[in-house]
C-alpha cells in the first residue's frame, strides 16, 4: 500500500458540463506528482469540506488498486490547543 500526503490540491468545476475536478499534488521523494480525479458531483462539497478542513490529508493507494483520502491527528494550529 501506498500512502501520500497530499501537500495542496485544486478544486475546479466545469461549468459547462456541471462535473467536478480535483487535483492532488504530493510528492514521492524530490519529485512532485499529480492524482486527477472526478468525483461525483453530489460528493463535492463533502470533499471540499474535507479539504479545507482536515490537515494532515493522505491519498493512499492500495495494492488492489482501491484508492482513498484520509485524514490522520490534526496538528495543532492557532485555533486548537
Amino acid at each position: 500500500m501506498a500512502v501520500y500526503k497530499i501537500e495542496n490540491y485544486v478544486l475546479r468545476y466545469d461549468m459547462d458540463t456541471n462535473k467536478p475536478w480535483v487535483i492532488f499534488h504530493y510528492k514521492i521523494g524530490d519529485a512532485w506528482r499529480n492524482k486527477n480525479w472526478f468525483p461525483p458531483a453530489e460528493n463535492f462539497v463533502y470533499l471540499a469540506d474535507m479539504l479545507r478542513n482536515e490537515k494532515p490529508l493522505y491519498f493512499v493507494e492500495a495494492s488492489n488498486g482501491k484508492k482513498w483520502i484520509t485524514s490522520s491527528a490534526e496538528e495543532i494550529g492557532e485555533e486548537e490547543s
